[in-house]
Order: C-alpha cells, then sequence, then structure tokens
C-alpha cells in the first residue's frame, strides 16, 4: 500500500496555491515589467533580477495589489467579517490572520531586515537544461536504507538517472548524528566518491524546521531540483524523465506527480463557473478564486489529482532553484513560524502557496509512473508524528477518528494560508490535456503509458519542440 510519510509530514498534504496579479476573472500577466523600475524589457525567456532597495517590496507588488482586489471584493459581497473563522477546529494550535499578507508586506515596508540573497524569478521555460538536483530529507539514523539505496541507484547503478541526477543532496534534519549507525556511516562514506553531500541545518543553528529543505544557502547548482522523502515514493527513470521535461517546458510552475485538490464552497464553485464561461474555455489553469474568510474550503485526500489540483505534495516534485530565495524571503516570515506552529507542519501547503502567487499559476501534473498499470493498487496510510514507525491503513474500516482529525487539521490548514493571501487559484491541467486520453476533467488511463505524454515522442524520447 501506498504509505504517507510520517503525520508530522503527511499532515502536510494540504496546501493551497494562491495567485499573483490582475483582478479576478483576468489572466496573470507576468510581472517581469510591472514589478521592476523603468528598465527595459528583458528578453523573451530571461529571468527578472529584482534590484530594488530592501525596504522595497516591488518583487510582491502584483500579490499586495490582488489581496487588496479580493480583500475589496470580500467586502462588498459583505463577507469580510473576520470573526466569523471558525478556530474552534483548531483551538490549541496555529492560525494565520485572513488577508495578513497585506499587512506583513506593510511591516516589511516600514522595518525591512537584512536579507543576503537577491531574488530573481524564473523564466516560463529552461529548454536548454540537461540536468537537475535531488534533495532528500532525512532525520533518522535507523532507517536509512532505502535512501542509500535509492542515491546509489540515481549516482551508479542506473544509466538514465546518471545523465540526469547532476548531484544529491540530503538535508539531514534530525537531532541524532547520521553517522550513529553502521549504515549512516556508509551513507557519509558516499560523500567521498560521488558527485553528494550532506547539509546540518540544526548544526548551522537552524530549528528542525521541514522548510530547511528550501533555504538558499544550500547553494544549489542545477536551475531544476527534484524533491523526495527519505522513504519516497521513488519514482522509475521513465516516470522521471516525463516529469523533467515537463518542468522544462513550465520551468515557473511547480510541477508534481502526487497533486492533491481543495474542493470549493458553494460562492466559489459559482464564482469558477462564471470565470470559465467568461474565459472561453473548461480548463485553464492561470485565473484565481476569491476566498473570503466565511468561504470553507475542504481538503480532498480522497485521490491524487490530475484536472483542478491546487496544490503538490513535496515527493516527486520539481522546483526552479530561483524560488529558494523568495520561499525564505522575510516577508514570508509569518507563514514560516506557522509552519513550525502547526501540528500538521505544512511547508508543503506552503510552497506551493507562495509558488503560484510569484508564478501566477497553478501547479502542472505528471504522471508518477510510465508502463502498462500493472502494479497493484496502493492503498493510502498516514503515519504519525515525527519519527514514529507504526502506521495507519487508510483502507481499514477503523481508527476513523484519527482519520477524520487529519482531514480537519489538512482543511484548517488550507482554509488559514489561502484566507491568507484571499484567493485560490483555479487548478492544474492533467498531463492527458488536449490529448485523446483526456476524458472530461480526467485522465484515462491515470496513469501514462509510452507514447501517451503530448511532450515526449512515442518512444519516450523527448520532443524536440520546447516550450
Amino acid at each position: 500500500m501506498f504509505v504517507f510519510k510520517r503525520f508530522k509530514r503527511l499532515l502536510k498534504d494540504l496546501m493551497l496555491v494562491v495567485s499573483l496579479g490582475g483582478i479576478v476573472g483576468v489572466y496573470f500577466v507576468p510581472p517581469s515589467r510591472n514589478l521592476m523600475d523603468d528598465s527595459p524589457a528583458p528578453p523573451p525567456g530571461a529571468s527578472v533580477l529584482f534590484r530594488s532597495p530592501k525596504s522595497s517590496t516591488k518583487p510582491f507588488d502584483a500579490m499586495i495589489q490582488r489581496s487588496q482586489q479580493y480583500e475589496a471584493k470580500c467586502k462588498s459581497l459583505d463577507l469580510l467579517d473576520h470573526s466569523v473563522v471558525d478556530t474552534s477546529k483548531n483551538n490549541h494550535t496555529a492560525h494565520l490572520p485572513p488577508f495578513g499578507f497585506l499587512k506583513a508586506a506593510e511591516d516589511y515596508q516600514s522595518n525591512p531586515p537584512d536579507y543576503p540573497y537577491t531574488c530573481q524569478l524564473p523564466p516560463e521555460n529552461e529548454c536548454s537544461e540537461t540536468q537537475f538536483t535531488v534533495i532528500f530529507m532525512a532525520y533518522n539514523p535507523d532507517r536509512l536504507q532505502k535512501l542509500y539505496n535509492q542515491i546509489l541507484k540515481m549516482l551508479q547503478q542506473d544509466k538514465g538517472f546518471k545523465s540526469l541526477v547532476r548531484e544529491v543532496v540530503v538535508v539531514w534534519n534530525g537531532e541524532r548524528d547520521v553517522e550513529e549507525t553502521t549504515l549512516g556511516k556508509a551513507l557519509v562514506d558516499l560523500t567521498k566518491t560521488l558527485p553528494f553531500r550532506i547539509s546540518y541545518p540544526l548544526k548551522a543553528g537552524f530549528p528542525n524546521d521541514l522548510m530547511n529543505r528550501y533555504h538558499p544557502r544550500l547553494e544549489i547548482k542545477t536551475k531544476a531540483i527534484m524533491y523526495y522523502d527519505d522513504d519516497g515514493p521513488f519514482y522509475s527513470y521513465k516516470a522521471t524523465l516525463g516529469g523533467f521535461e515537463l518542468w522544462k517546458r513550465n520551468a515557473n510552475a511547480q510541477i508534481g506527480a502526487m497533486a492533491r485538490k481543495l474542493d470549493l464552497d458553494e460562492r466559489q464553485k459559482v464564482e469558477k463557473t462564471e470565470l470559465l464561461q467568461a474565459s472561453g474555455s473548461t480548463t485553464v489553469d492561470r485565473f484565481f478564486i476569491s476566498h473570503c474568510p466565511t468561504d470553507e474550503l475542504n481538503y480532498n485526500y480522497f485521490e491524487f489529482a490530475n484536472f483542478g489540483a491546487n496544490m503538490v505534495l513535496p515527493s516527486g516534485s520539481f522546483l526552479h532553484s530561483n524560488y529558494l530565495c523568495f520561499l525564505w524571503h522575510p516577508i514570508f516570515e509569518e507563514i514560516r513560524q506557522y509552519v513550525k506552529e502547526h501540528p500538521v507542519k505544512p511547508d508543503d501547503g506552503t510552497v506551493s502557496a507562495i509558488v503560484s502567487h510569484l508564478s501566477g499559476r497553478a501547479p502542472k501534473v505528471y504522471s508518477r509512473r510510465i508502463n502498462e498499470s500493472k502494479d497493484p493498487p496502493h492503498g493510502r496510510r498516514l503515519m504519525k508524528l515525527h519519527d514514529k514507525q507504526d502506521a495507519i491503513d487508510w483502507d481499514n474500516p477503523g481508527n476513523h477518528d484519527t482519520k477524520m482529525m487529519w482531514g480537519r487539521l489538512r482543511s484548517d490548514v488550507a482554509n488559514s494560508l489561502i484566507r491568507y493571501f484571499g484567493s485560490i487559484n483555479s487548478g492544474s491541467l492533467g498531463w492527458c490535456f488536449n490529448t485523446p486520453w483526456q476524458k472530461g476533467q480526467n485522465c484515462k488511463p491515470e496513469m501514462a503509458k509510452i507514447g501517451y505524454l503530448p511532450w515526449m515522442n512515442e518512444d519516450h524520447t523527448p520532443k524536440s519542440t520546447c516550450p
């Protein structure tokens, strides 16, 4: 059965994504021009470099404007009463204030802390890239076998992976020393002979924080990063190649294979339908739907969605390395603190939300298997907090209360994060979009076979067209 990591990360499942420029229903215009000073327009495909004074919020002006517009919309609908937010579902944990990003931006501008990094938005595509970095997060020296085997596979044993993976980085996020065990010592020894290194954020003075795997201090050498937890699930070379090629054509989006929907409430469904009708299309991923303090999202953990997903889980996801600078920018300090304080530790939702804001688009989804789908069905297992190894079988009729608590906490995170920005993206387009295998808002089959991915050839080699 499919295993969702420990409850601490699993409950991370919850994320949502928010928007960046324009008004509701207006397609996102990349911020390359309106976030810059009066400088010449960059050439097509060029990155956007922000060189404004440290107190300036120019990189985030479109985000601020959008939150202001949604706040005004909620006010016009008489849905801005913050007191109606029900915190009883989460009365012992962290909360984010509705439209709190506006105050965070104001506070940053009035009293900006020092930040040693220069943030640069990625371009829409990175067609010339040929390799990526793999970042694993690990913490327990007693459970390293899967991680050790996968590193050897990627860097030494599998010819396909060896051509794709430039470097592997393990972010050691545990209190215990990695070299406490024989296998831990063997893992450290790999750093002497392979393009592999271990980062120790706790030794560098950072707290035990899931966001450590996204810190710019890692100094990633490639533009693309693939993320994994130490226990996977790990994907085949063919599936990974499909995901990487999709990222190259959509480099400013978050790319994932395990994607989640946040189900809208009735008011939002009506708004989304109206926006879809106005757009002239039934599937678009670059507009956003308002989320007022009175609206309630529900985290949908019943499926991994191809279409309509608002977030992706970290394992198997691709992200442009330029986003690391933004994810640790001081303007998002309140959200990072929220990640540490909430029992779900929702780094996944946080990353999806911020990246969606900055890119102005929903995530993209790739097929996590490229085969005849002969694998046995996977059940979902919910891991407990921290380093607990025992799991809850979601296909078992028991454990109802734990399942319901997990779902409520994930929905709580979704609403808190989305209210902080005031909007949610319109959802992903599946890997089968505009192919014969798109059946409504589903891919049939759910997992692609060789020759099915529209950005790959019949033999599963990348097409020369990019983007």
